[in-house]
């Protein structure tokens, strides 16, 4: 399992097939309501490897009340859950933690598409979806063969990003992948890639 810190009050949490088996886990339990899915979360954070991150982790859980949880299945048989508390003041208690492991931890994720029109089609979305409240930063990229974006969510907007991704594109949340990109691509802009692309293509 791996936990990334997106925002002071939103985890991303990814699962492995080995993972779900180990722990004998079901991608339906996690979209269940009831106190299940938190009691689930917090078996698998005993132990974490990272503590810091695990006890911010552990913060978000222990308000039931005020949680938002999204589930999304991986093609390798894992999971991929994004964690948000809803609470204020949950949100000042993990504040402080949240901004010093942020732009360590957050990955990115990447798009990928050989069609400028859907690049342009994608991003003016993207600007729709900042316009209503997401926050996120962007790389865009090229190979001279096709284009990859690179978004790191910063709140709780990359459910709507990766379901955008999947409908213009391909669409990964792999670190190898965006190590890649970012080793073998190059950088076409830094600043507003987001912006940029929806007035270009």
């Amino acid at each position: 399992m791996k936990i990334d810190i997106l925002s002071e009050t939103t985890l991303k949490l990814t699962l492995t097939a080995e993972d779900m088996n180990r722990h004998q886990l079901r991608y339906e339990a996690f979209s269940e309501e009831g106190s299940g899915c938190r009691k689930t979360l917090g078996k698998l954070l005993k132990g974490y490897e990272a503590p810091e991150s695990a006890a911010m982790a552990q913060q978000l859980l222990s308000d039931e009340r005020r949680l938002f949880i999204e589930a999304f299945k991986r093609m390798d048989g894992g999971c991929m859950l994004y964690v948000s508390s809803l609470d204020r003041s949950r949100r000042r208690k993990c504040t402080n933690t949240a901004k010093r492991l942020l732009e360590d931890n957050a990955s990115p994720l990447i798009f990928e598409t050989a069609s400028g029109e859907n690049l342009g089609a994608l991003c003016r979305c993207l600007v729709w979806e900042q316009r209503h409240g997401a926050k996120f930063k962007s790389k865009l990229f090229t190979d001279n063969c096709c284009y990859r974006l690179a978004i790191t969510p910063l709140n709780i907007c990359t459910g709507h990003i990766m379901r955008l991704f999947c409908e213009f594109g391909k669409a990964t949340d792999s670190e190898l992948d965006a190590a890649f990109t970012n080793e073998h691509f190059k950088v076409l802009t830094e600043e507003n890639a987001v912006q940029t692309a929806a007035d270009i293509f």
